[in-house]
């Protein structure tokens, strides 16, 4: 998604950033005091600024930080920690929180200032620390994969980091475009790349999507590392069997579920009569940048930097279509002012829209539904009870 900037924000180290980690870290502690809790950053800068944030916030609330003493005991077995990437080994929690800490200028670009990234096994760091979480990672980032353009770095840390947007961003659906021994242009796919690119596009040639080929990406204009449209061509591998048009048909109708358009150059056509071709697919690619900023104006309602877990990142917010009416609950009322029948209703009714959802997604929605602003301990009990009940009524129906 793409995300707000602040023109005064530093680059390294941005402070909504700061805030948002700093946001996370007591959400945790609140909520799941029984889970460990690990904070990396990637420099040095971004991880001291986060723990003085943290510091002062416990500092001006002298009844939450004796709320959360217990959980900040560094005598704990595996005690809570913020570390920058370099000094992150064998650490391992139950929860990661991961943030990037690097952002854009007063201008909206992207300075490619990655740190660690950048040097010689900065791919071997960030690998480290993406699997450093037993249960759950959640990322925490001023800017999104569209924002990297695929071109600008080779640097193998700034590239995986790229891909990890990705798979974040897309749910786990999007394994990355790492390309292996990509296939040779033929006279054809040159003349094509050649003439979109004399057009003004931005044409990777055989982009690679989770190990199979498009024939060309189109970046968007402003995002270039954001593809919007995919081109193929009838070649030998279109035409040289059912099986080949079959793989095809569904490698596209799951990349247009991660948002791709796509737009198909006959051969016949561009040889005899070529404008036409060009045409169509200016035409289309128009229609999917637009299509791409009709999304973007939704994405921007969001919180801002985004902070996703890595299980889940829906691109669009959506309205559930729920089987029944809301139950008639007064929002805002202290907990134990609620019934547990009047619970399980609430909870039942959230999961009438049939979406899947965890244990701690219900959680989430029905503190919200209830008006509460924070996670208290007797709230979250309360309503894991709920849920529990909720789910074993609905199993035995």
């Amino acid at each position: 998604m793409p995300v707000e900037h602040d023109p005064t924000a530093d680059t390294n180290s941005p402070t909504p950033e700061v805030n948002a980690a700093a946001d996370l870290i007591l959400e945790h502690a609140r909520t799941r005091p029984h889970e460990s809790l690990g904070v990396i950053a990637m420099g040095i800068k971004h991880a001291n600024r986060i723990e003085e944030c943290l510091r002062a916030r416990l500092h001006d609330d002298p009844g939450l930080a004796e709320e959360l003493a217990e959980f900040f005991n560094e005598d704990q077995e595996e005690r809570f920690f913020v570390k920058n990437l370099e000094r992150v080994q064998g650490d391992e929690r139950d929860a990661i929180i991961l943030s990037i800490g690097y952002g854009k200028n007063s201008r909206g670009d992207l300075p490619y200032r990655f740190g660690p990234l950048l040097m010689d096994g900065g791919e071997r760091r960030l690998n480290v620390a993406v699997t450093r979480a037993k249960n759950r990672l959640t990322l925490v980032s001023s800017f999104s994969a569209r924002d990297m353009d695929p071109e600008r770095s080779d640097a193998p840390g700034v590239q995986l980091l790229r891909q990890y947007l990705q798979y974040v961003e897309s749910g786990g659906e999007n394994l990355g475009d790492t390309v292996v021994d990509r296939p040779a242009l033929n006279p054809f796919e040159v003349d094509v790349r050649d003439t979109l690119s004399r057009h003004g596009l931005r044409v990777v040639a055989q982009y690679g999507v989770s190990g199979y080929w498009i024939d060309y990406a189109v970046a968007h204009p402003t995002h270039p590392g954001r593809f919007v449209l995919a081109i193929e061509c009838d070649g030998a591998s279109y035409h040289s069997s059912e099986s080949a048009r079959d793989r095809d048909r569904l490698r596209q109708e799951q990349l247009e579920r991660l948002g791709w358009r796509f737009c198909r150059i006959w051969s016949s056509e561009w040889f005899y009569d070529k404008q036409r071709s060009i045409d169509k697919v200016m035409e289309a690619y128009r229609e999917a940048v637009a299509a791409a900023d009709r999304e973007e104006v939704v994405e921007l309602r969001r919180d801002c930097p985004q902070r996703v877990e890595s299980s889940r990142q829906h691109p669009e917010m959506r309205v559930p279509a729920r089987s029944a009416s809301r139950p008639r609950i007064r929002r805002g009322l202290p907990i134990h002012e609620y019934t547990q029948e009047e619970l399980v209703q609430l909870i039942r009714w959230i999961e009438s829209d049939e979406q899947l959802r965890t244990e701690d997604e219900l959680l989430a929605e029905a503190i919200n539904e209830l008006g509460y602003q924070r996670r208290g301990s007797k709230i979250v009990a309360a309503l894991q009870i709920a849920i529990r009940r909720a789910r074993r009524l609905e199993a035995n129906q």
